[in-house]
C-alpha cells in the first residue's frame, strides 16, 4: 500500500496542510434540506456524494492515493482538505471523516416508497420483504433498460466461457441509456471514494452482499443460485430471472471495482477471502461497546465515578442503530476498527465543567470529533444522563464551532434550494 501512495511535499510549518492537499467545500446544511425534500432530482444535486463528485471531477486518482498526516491532527490521513460551508469548523481530522460517513449514508437512504434516494444502491429483494439472508443489504440499482442485457436467446449455442466472457465484459458490448450511464458514473466514483477511506482507515457502512460483491472482488469461485440466494430468496426458489439479476449485477460491479482499484491496489484484493476483503473495507457492523471501552482514557474522571458507570451502561443498552449515531457524534464516523491496534487515538472522556442552568438542568454532552473526544457534564443520576446523550445524538446537524464564521458564509450554507 506504501508504494503506491503519491508523495507530498511538506509543508514549511508542520501543523499546516501543503498546498498539494487540495481544498474540497461542501455545503452539508444544503445537503441535508436536499435530502428531506420530496424532489429526487434535487437530491441528486444537492447531496453530500454529488457535491464531492462534483468537486473531484477532473482530479486524477493520484490525488486520492494521498496518505500526508499533519501534526495536531490525530495521525489521521487524508487526501484533502475539507471546508464546510457555514459551519465555522476548522479540519483537524473530524470533518474530513465526517463528509465520506454523509455521503455512504446518502446512498443507502431510502426515500418514503423504500426507493434509493441517489439511484446509486437499492435495497435488495430480501431487504424489501424482510425475508431469507442478507435483510439489511444493498445491490447495484439498475437502470430501467437492464432487464435487456445479457438475454441469451440461444444459450445451448455459447459456451461457458464464451458466456462468462459476455459477463464479465457486458459493461462494453451493450447500449447504454444515460439513466445507466449515470449509475456507471456515480458507481465509479463510489468506487473511488470507498477506496479512500479504506486508504486511511476510514470504514465505510456499506452493507453489499457478500456474494455478488466482496467475493467477486476476492476473485473467489461463488455459484450464480449462492448470489441470488443472497439478494432475493423468492426467485431462486422459482428460478426466474436469476441470470439477468446475476449478470446486471456483474456489469455494474465492473464500474465500482474500476474506482475501487484505481486508488487501492488491485493485486491485493485477491490476497484476502470476501469476508476478510468486507471487514478491511466496512470494518465492524456491530458497535462493540467493550472494544470501546478497551480503549478509553479519562481527563477529570476515573473509572470508578458514578457518572462514568452510568455512562457505559446507557451505551451498552443503547440500540445498535443508536450507537452509531454516538460514534458519529464523537467522531464522525459510524464503524469501529476490528481490533484495538486499529485505533489511531484512544476514545477520551472529560470532564465537563460547565454550571447547572439557573433552572436545575444540565447542560448537553459535547463532543470533538477531529480528537475523539466527549465532554461529559457530572450527572448525578443515570436517567438524566441518557435522556442528554440521546437528545445530543440525534439533533446533532452541525459540528461544534471552531470559530464564528462570517455573515457571507452562513447566508451561503442556508441559502435555498
Amino acid at each position: 500500500m506504501d508504494a503506491t501512495t503519491t508523495p507530498t511535499p511538506l509543508s514549511h510549518d508542520e501543523y499546516e496542510l501543503p498546498r498539494e492537499v487540495r481544498t474540497v467545500r461542501v455545503n452539508r446544511l444544503k445537503a441535508r434540506r436536499a435530502m428531506a425534500s420530496d424532489d429526487s432530482s434535487i437530491k441528486k444535486k444537492h447531496s453530500v456524494f454529488s457535491q464531492l463528485q462534483r468537486e473531484m471531477r477532473g482530479w486524477s486518482v493520484s490525488a486520492l492515493r494521498r496518505g500526508f498526516v499533519a501534526q495536531g491532527h490525530g495521525g489521521q490521513k487524508r487526501a484533502f482538505k475539507v471546508k464546510l460551508v457555514g459551519e465555522g469548523v476548522n479540519d483537524y481530522s473530524g470533518p474530513y471523516r465526517e463528509v465520506f460517513t454523509d455521503a455512504i449514508q446518502e446512498i443507502t437512504d431510502l426515500d418514503p416508497a423504500g426507493c434509493s434516494s441517489l439511484g446509486v444502491l437499492d435495497p435488495t429483494a430480501n431487504n424489501q420483504a424482510d425475508v431469507g439472508e442478507g435483510r439489511d443489504l444493498f445491490i447495484f440499482a439498475s437502470s430501467h433498460d437492464s432487464s435487456k442485457l445479457n438475454v441469451l436467446e440461444n444459450k445451448d449455442l455459447v459456451s461457458s466461457e464464451e458466456r462468462d466472457l459476455l459477463n464479465s465484459f457486458s459493461s462494453l458490448t451493450h447500449k447504454k441509456s444515460e439513466s445507466s450511464r449515470e449509475i456507471e458514473e456515480a458507481l465509479l466514483y463510489l468506487g473511488k471514494l470507498v477506496g479512500t477511506a479504506t486508504r486511511h482507515s476510514i470504514p465505510c457502512d456499506l452493507p453489499l452482499p457478500l456474494g455478488a460483491v466482496w467475493k467477486r472482488l476476492a476473485e473467489e469461485n461463488i455459484g450464480v443460485g449462492d448470489i441470488i440466494k443472497e439478494i432475493d430468496i423468492l426467485a431462486y426458489k422459482s428460478g426466474e430471472n436469476t441470470d439477468v439479476l446475476a449478470s446486471s449485477q456483474r456489469r455494474l460491479l465492473n464500474s465500482f471495482a474500476e474506482g475501487l482499484s484505481s486508488v487501492l491496489p488491485v493485486e491485493l484484493l485477491s490476497m484476502f477471502t470476501g469476508e476478510q476483503l468486507r471487514d478491511i473495507v466496512c470494518g465492524n457492523a456491530d458497535i462493540d461497546v467493550e472494544l470501546l471501552h478497551r480503549v478509553v482514557e479519562y481527563e477529570g474522571y476515573s473509572e470508578s465515578d458514578e457518572v462514568i458507570f452510568y455512562f457505559w451502561e446507557v451505551l451498552r443498552e443503547m440500540t445498535t442503530t443508536e450507537r452509531k449515531l454516538f460514534l458519529q457524534f464523537v467522531w464522525a464516523r459510524n464503524r469501529l476498527p476490528l481490533k484495538e491496534s486499529d485505533f489511531d487515538a484512544p476514545f477520551k472522556i472529560q470532564r465537563d465543567n460547565k454550571s447547572v442552568g439557573d433552572d436545575g438542568d444540565y447542560p448537553l454532552p459535547s463532543a470533538s470529533t477531529c480528537f475523539f473526544t466527549l465532554s461529559l457534564p457530572e450527572y448525578k443520576e443515570k436517567e438524566t444522563l441518557k435522556q442528554k446523550l440521546l437528545f445530543a445524538i440525534e439533533n446533532s446537524t452541525t459540528m461544534e464551532s471552531d470559530y464564528q464564521t462570517n455573515d457571507v458564509e452562513i447566508n451561503e450554507g442556508w441559502r435555498g434550494l
